[in-house]
């Protein structure tokens, strides 16, 4: 029956990790580069079988990598992607995931290159808002409200990856500011595992000492367990974190690997190198980074702010090491500045099942652990914190799935909103069913205690209080035929000690229909919520480096239709239009984003050509 479910929950299950990480208070820019690589994965998907190419999948971990490797060992290659369901550490939800990103082709292994054999992918699109902003009405914007890009991808197999991009933002003049890079990629062939120029990211051990871009998050359940992938290509079009200049990777012999990089983006020079061995169950790794700044880093004195770096040079050192023992995996990361203050976390995770899993970490980050480039998981940053983790996915009777994770935590260092050292913790907790083949509940409660400064009095004082948000959110989602609908219901409440509480809900609705090919989605939602620390999420259908997951704040209603149309295996178009209503007010925004009247209404259309 779970494999049967496999196709309902593929889209869904990435939106919902997409929701979440919103939820989990995230950057956008980090959204962004989840979003981004979620999708081209889903446009340009690898093959299960390729064991390099998934290697890098943001949900592999060394677990699930390694009972992947024994189980093709074994049995040989996958002739789906349902079957990974039959292979210990992959739960529903993760092959659900994995469904959207791969494909069951065979692979060959190292062959000849063939380059001309390679395929090519462009997308170009143009969109913006209805209502021009009070910024583009008075000239404080330089350029006019339109959103624009253009990608050329050029992929041959696992081998060679080549890419150009270019992007205008809201507000930018056309040619003018405008956002550009490039890669050019060579990977698996021979001794060299990847050569990169151009813009590239880097991921190694648990994050602690060196890791750029895009990084995974814990959400419902899921352990703060890193799997780096070492050199790897930036996202499509996330502007910051990211590296440009080059990078290697080459085997010298089995099991030993080594890494080398330099990078020069905006006044900072980047150098260092990465060795690992694997050997068996085990993988350990050193990781050097040498950064050197033009300028001292212009850090304004703040109260909250004083234990923030304001040299122009660092120097990081890291060692890290997974080890496997069965169905127990140990992990962690040691990290030293250049004036000695430590960052580390350890883990353990033990899989007894595929559909049980359990988990423990400790971390401690010295308040002045400085790295511009530190990743590690943290409720905040890598720097001032320490905690625990516990997490678990377990089967519970009657067809129940529960995931399940606290997070206990101390900020030794001051924060923006706190000034003074704090506390908090985190529970999450996610109840699923699948209720015959064509339907599925989910139930999501989320638990937030921190402490922040009273609001509201005199600046001087900085006392603190206690803060909790709590939400809870249903959803059904079923397929009927070709229709697909999902409905939801969300309440959130935040209260403290010396401030009224906010509430707020939500109720939606969405459809997708897809009937060769032609794919529409249409969804309408409701909102009503009370001020800004109760503010929701809610993801919608996205077109490809599109994206947009609203913010619901206020009163009113949210509705969207996205069109996709395959004119034929080359060519395929799309369109979105979103419009939201306020009940509440008579204009949208504030400063220069304000527009008048009571809704906002965006639009995008894309162009992509495969040859």
């Amino acid at each position: 029956m779970l494999l049967a479910l496999v196709p309902l929950c593929a889209t869904a299950q990435v939106d919902d990790a997409i929701e979440q990480w919103m939820q989990e208070d995230v950057p956008e820019e980090q959204a962004a580069a989840a979003v981004d690589m979620l999708m081209q994965l889903n446009y340009e998907p690898v093959s299960i079988n390729d064991t390099a190419a998934v290697r890098e999948l943001p949900l592999m971990t060394p677990f699930r990598y390694r009972a992947l490797c024994n189980y093709i060992t074994l049995y040989g290659q996958l002739l789906s992607t349902k079957e990974l369901a039959l292979i210990p550490g992959f739960d529903s939800v993760t092959v659900a995931l994995l469904s959207s990103m791969t494909t069951a082709e065979p692979y060959n292994g190292r062959t000849k290159l063939r380059w001309w054999q390679g395929h090519h992918n462009v997308v170009t699109g143009i969109g913006g808002t209805v209502e021009q902003a009070a910024g583009y009405r008075d000239g404080r914007y330089e350029g006019d409200n339109l959103h624009a890009l253009f990608c050329y991808n050029y992929k041959y197999r696992n081998n060679i990856s080549v890419r150009l991009v270019a992007d205008k933002d809201p507000g930018e003049a056309w040619g003018k500011s405008n956002f550009y890079g490039y890669h050019v990629m060579l990977s698996n062939i021979g001794r060299l595992d990847k050569l990169i120029v151009g813009r590239y990211g880097l991921q190694f051990g648990q994050g602690l000492t060196l890791w750029t871009g895009f990084k995974p998050f814990s959400i419902m359940g899921g352990t703060p367990e890193r799997f780096g992938t070492g050199v790897r290509q930036a996202s499509t079009f996330y502007e910051i974190d990211y590296l440009e200049g080059a990078a290697a990777t080459v085997r010298l012999w089995q099991g030993l690997h080594l890494s080398a990089f330099a990078s020069r983006v905006q006044g900072e020079t980047l150098a260092g190198g990465h060795a690992e061995w694997r050997s068996g169950n085990l993988v350990a790794g050193v990781t050097v980074a040498a950064t050197r700044l033009d300028d001292s880093l212009a850090v304004r004195d703040y109260v909250y702010n004083q234990t923030r770096f304001r040299g122009q040079r660092l120097l990081n050192g890291g060692v890290d090491v997974t080890w496997q023992w069965r169905r127990l995996t140990l992990y962690g990361e040691a990290s030293l500045d250049g004036e000695g203050h430590p960052a580390a976390i350890a883990g353990a995770t033990l899989t007894p099942s595929s559909v049980n899993r359990f988990g423990v970490s400790y971390r401690y980050y010295h308040p002045l652990y400085y790295n511009l480039h530190a990743q590690g998981y943290a409720i905040g940053t890598t720097q001032g914190e320490k905690g625990v983790t516990l997490d678990a996915a377990t089967q519970l009777p009657w067809g129940f799935t529960m995931l399940a994770s606290v997070d206990l935590h101390h900020f030794e260092s001051l924060r923006y909103g706190s000034y003074s050292p704090s506390s908090g913790a985190w529970l999450r907790l996610q109840v699923s069913r699948h209720i015959g083949q064509r339907m599925q509940a989910t139930v999501r409660y989320a638990d937030r205690l921190k402490e922040r400064n009273i609001p509201n009095i005199d600046s001087t004082l900085y006392l603190g209080e206690q803060t909790l948000r709590r939400q809870l959110q249903g959803e059904l989602r079923t397929k009927l035929g070709l229709w697909m609908l999902t409905t939801r219901a969300m309440y959130a409440h935040f209260g403290s000690e010396n401030v009224d509480a906010q509430e707020g809900w939500l109720v939606a609705q969405t459809a997708r229909y897809a009937k060769g090919p032609l794919q529409v989605t249409a969804g309408l939602a409701y909102f009503d919520v009370g001020g800004y620390y109760a503010r929701l999420y809610l993801s919608e259908s996205c077109l490809q480096y599109a994206w947009s997951i609203p913010m619901f704040y206020g009163k009113g209603l949210r509705s969207h239709v996205v069109v996709r149309w395959s004119i034929n295996e080359n060519i395929s178009l799309a369109a979105k239009y979103g419009v939201t209503r306020y009940l509440d007010r008579d204009s949208v925004g504030s400063g220069a984003a304000e527009t008048e009247g009571p809704a906002r209404q965006t639009w995008f259309v894309q162009l992509r050509l495969k040859m």
